[in-house]
């Protein structure tokens, strides 16, 4: 009697699992809540090229800094720099997301026949210092912050580059 109830448990536990895979993953994952005024709609990793071009573009970024803005660069060492530029539609599931009105954007409009045509820029952060990358993925924006100007991307706090000209 009792290996039938150990039996009838382990059975129910491989049913019960067995059913929930192969459904999780038709059901998207919930996007990464950021914070208030962060720009970020997303992550996603880079192409080395786009690590390349980031770069290149710090370089240009702090090399073309005046008195001022190594000011900023001193108090604020992070930098945000443009690593590309896509469409959103490019990006199915930042698609997704901005069709549920689940991503938040400080000025979009949500206009879904337009959506696939929104413009989305994707930054790499670096240490303005060393002139590294501060994490492996990057962020996602659709919404631009001054340049110059620092923001909050993906819960860290950088001094947006965008294409590396002050």
């Amino acid at each position: 009697m009792k290996n039938i109830a150990q039996i009838a448990l382990l059975f129910t536990l491989l049913l019960s699992s067995c059913t929930e895979s192969p459904l999780s993953f038709l059901l998207p994952p919930s996007p990464r809540q950021y914070g208030k005024n962060d720009y970020a709609v997303g992550e996603a990793q880079p192409y080395p090229q786009e690590v390349t071009l980031a770069k290149k573009r710090l370089a240009n970024f702090i090399r073309r800094a005046g008195p001022k803005q190594r000011q900023v660069l001193d108090q604020n060492p992070y930098v945000a720099v443009q690593a590309n530029e896509l469409l959103a539609g490019e990006v199915w599931p930042l698609l997704r997301e901005l069709s549920s009105g689940r991503v938040k954007t400080m000025q979009y409009v949500q206009d879904l026949q337009n959506q696939p045509n929104y413009w989305v820029k994707f930054l790499l952060l670096f240490d303005g210092r060393t002139q590294r990358l501060l994490r492996s993925d990057g962020v996602l924006i659709m919404d631009e912050p001054q340049r110059g100007s620092v923001a909050d991307f993906a819960g860290t706090k950088a001094i947006y580059a965008g294409t590396g000209w002050w």
